[in-house]
């Protein structure tokens, strides 16, 4: 795990994070983190349009269409996954 340091203090993380070997996964994870590190509120609707085209390009282009269409897109998915 890398060393965080910040203003010359060592943090010790309390707890372990895998190491992502996924692109994807990781990308999705930046954007993520970006919202809540920066706290821009301005920014964080476009931020995560990024995770979400890191994770899936082309529902996050559906979602920028259509949000709604997006969203019960992914209903349909968590309720085929379900049964």
């Amino acid at each position: 795990m890398p060393d965080v340091i910040i203003n010359g203090i060592r943090y010790v993380p309390s707890v372990e994070i895998p190491k992502l070997t996924d692109e994807r996964l990781l990308s999705c994870l930046e954007s993520l983190i970006e919202i809540q590190y920066f706290k821009e509120s301005h920014k964080s609707i476009a931020i995560a349009w990024n995770a979400l085209y890191a994770l899936a390009p082309e529902l996050a282009k559906l979602a920028s269409k259509d949000a709604k269409a997006a969203y019960f897109f992914v209903e349909k998915m968590r309720e085929e996954q379900e049964q």
